[in-house]
């Protein structure tokens, strides 16, 4: 049962896999089994519930498994003994994300670094990159801002990843931007889009920013790339009104929102050809 249950997670089978994880969670509390298996399982349907937006369930798993695992999971020196321990911090930050629940992210997030010894090459940039991202929703932009940077650079050097290195640099120029930083922001984004072409986020911000500086050419022309040259087009870009998409779900700064509002308000409602 708990081998379907993760085929079925694996297979995007939402629904079916947390059927199945509950089922085997409530055999294994009646066989009493051990923490570890008790865990992994406890975890892995907290990821099927957080991809079904189930997030109070998800966190509810997540309490349970990092309680069970705290006897264990720490060493004298404040580091992880093994990696499952921080990775539910991580999991559970994401369900609070979902919660909307920003401080209580970031304290997830602070603890899973801290479990990977705080600074250095052990500590996963992933996480680094949700801290950003919480830190933002929070206020905190010189926060997220370092959070970025130091995910951009594990990325490059050390993963050898450079899709997630563009992605974590796509989101300092943001952040740089909502920290009124615009030159900088503007300078980051086109050295990323040079190299890796499809952020929307990224030729959007520029058509704002340089509409705004009276480049109206250059604007239209990052504008219609992100609507016809990149597959997500760019119809999620016009919902700017409060509490919209651009606010809610991908979480711009207001003076950046802002911005994309008057270029919205001043443009043609189509792109150019």
């Amino acid at each position: 049962m708990a081998k379907r249950a993760f085929q079925a997670f694996d297979a995007k089978q939402l629904p079916l896999a947390d059927a199945l994880f509950t089922q085997t969670i409530d055999a294994w509390r009646e066989l009493d089994r051990g923490v570890e298996e008790m865990t992994a399982l406890l975890v892995a349907r907290a990821g099927v519930r957080t991809d079904l937006t189930a997030f109070v369930d998800a966190k509810r798993d997540l309490d349970e498994a990092i309680l069970l695992m705290s006897r264990s999971g720490e060493a004298f020196n404040g580091m992880a003994r093994y990696r499952e321990y921080p990775d539910a911090f991580v999991q559970r930050g994401l369900a609070r994300e979902g919660l909307r629940d920003w401080a209580g992210a970031v304290a997830d997030y602070d603890k899973a670094v801290q479990l990977w010894g705080g600074t250095g090459d052990g500590v996963n940039p992933f996480a680094l990159s949700y801290r950003g991202r919480a830190r933002a929703e929070t206020g905190d932009y010189e926060g997220a801002l370092e959070d970025f940077s130091t995910a951009a650079n594990v990325f490059a050097r050390v993963d050898k990843n450079d899709n997630q290195a563009a992605a974590a640099r796509a989101n300092m120029a943001v952040t740089l931007y909502g920290l009124g930083r615009k030159d900088e922001a503007v300078k980051i984004a086109k050295q990323v889009i040079t190299r890796t072409p499809g952020f929307t986020d990224l030729h959007v911000m520029l058509a704002a920013d340089s509409w705004d500086r009276g480049d109206r050419t250059y604007a239209l022309q990052r504008w219609e790339f992100a609507c016809s040259n990149i597959s997500s087009g760019c119809k999620a870009y016009r919902d700017v009104a409060p509490g919209g998409w651009l606010e809610e779900v991908r979480r711009w700064p207001p003076n950046l929102v802002q911005l994309q509002r008057n270029f919205l308000a001043k443009t043609p409602a189509v792109p150019v050809e």
